[in-house]
């Protein structure tokens, strides 16, 4: 019997890593027009990833068609002097 493959968003992941303190955190982002792909939009993607405190640092776009897939990275900020 095949179980449900719940993968986690890219939010969640974001999440996880800054909970251990990780100082980086990347993702291969596959956009998807899927209703069952909750990461279909990256633009939305990566404000909720920076809404959690990480900045974009860099991103590069590789593939075509449905291998299309964006590299993302993300930096924690510097924790401030104040």
């Amino acid at each position: 019997m095949l179980k449900k493959i719940a993968i986690k968003g890219i939010d969640e992941a974001a999440a996880e890593a800054w909970d251990r303190g990780d100082t980086t955190f990347t993702n291969r982002f596959f956009p998807s027009p899927s209703p069952r792909n909750r990461d279909a939009d990256v633009a939305a993607a990566i404000g909720r990833v920076e809404s959690l405190g990480w900045k974009l640092h860099s991103r590069t776009l590789e593939g075509a068609g449905l291998q299309r897939c964006w590299n993302l990275l993300f930096v924690r900020p510097p924790a401030s002097d104040a």
